[in-house]
């Protein structure tokens, strides 16, 4: 298992070796991890190197220690970029993890004001509301709030959304690839879970949540839908990159200034 003669240092050679085991399941049931003195004697090496091995897991997101409670398997979180158009969906199936949804509302409602200005509505008019809870390995991780007009999108009420992607069921029923022809504007905040939501998403005390709220428009500007996601915070992770505000520069044109300034 432990080679002490190899170039491999030894706690990464644990380090490894208790990756493996994490990912095998062989500490799932509880998500602890034995004492490092269970280690020590485990791995025969000393306290020094196994807390060198948890320290390096721990900066690989695989574990996290918890002052006086221990060393835990960190939850494995889904991986969103809120620089790039893409469902949920889309994102669970790059970061391999199974989904599956239960519809809590699907009618015809009077939207909320913040609602109807997102969206530019008349006071006359109505929304599709869409209330899902969204789970991730049998887990209910996200309550999704989905408003949109009924004017253009009331053919929903007739559809099954249980396990279905909204952007897919739009394509098919219309044509409109939402992913190509739109553009979102989000507002990310944190907080902590209602009691209504803790009921849903079997929460017992406090939680940390995101808060995701996201107005969609057609390239045109015009509102197709307004959606609010409130997630458990320990299964997601969201980065932001600008790289797609560096594309229209020129590069060789700023290279060439660069070497007439030499």
């Amino acid at each position: 298992m432990i080679n002490p003669t190899s170039a491999v240092p030894l706690y990464v050679q644990v380090a490894d070796d208790l990756r493996r085991r994490i990912e095998m399941g062989e500490f799932s049931e509880s998500g602890v991890l034995p004492s490092e003195n269970g280690f020590c004697e485990e791995y025969e090496v000393s306290r020094a190197t196994i807390r060198k091995a948890i320290q390096t897991l721990v900066d690989d997101d695989v574990l996290d220690t918890r002052h006086g409670k221990g060393t835990f398997i960190r939850q494995l979180k889904i991986v969103s970029s809120l620089s790039t158009f893409k469902g949920f969906t889309y994102f669970c199936h790059e970061n391999n993890i199974e989904t599956s949804s239960r519809v809590l509302a699907l009618q015809e409602v009077e939207p909320p004001v913040a609602v109807r200005r997102h969206l530019r509505m008349e006071e006359n008019e109505s929304a599709v509301y869409l209330k899902r809870v969204r789970s991730i390995n049998h887990i209910n991780a996200m309550i999704e709030h989905i408003y949109l007009p009924v004017k253009n999108f009331g053919f929903l009420l007739g559809v099954d959304m249980e396990n279905a992607s909204l952007y897919e069921t739009i394509e098919r029923e219309t044509g409109l690839r939402l992913e190509d022809n739109c553009f979102p504007s989000i507002v990310l905040e944190a907080g902590l879970a209602t009691d209504e939501e803790k009921r849903i998403l079997n929460i017992a005390g406090e939680a940390a949540m995101f808060i995701l709220s996201e107005t969609v428009y057609m390239s045109t500007g015009k509102p197709v839908h307004f959606t609010k996601q409130v997630m458990l915070g320990d299964y997601f992770k969201y980065f932001f990159s600008i790289k797609a505000n560096q594309l229209g520069i020129n590069w060789q044109g700023l290279e060439a200034v660069e070497c007439r300034k030499q």
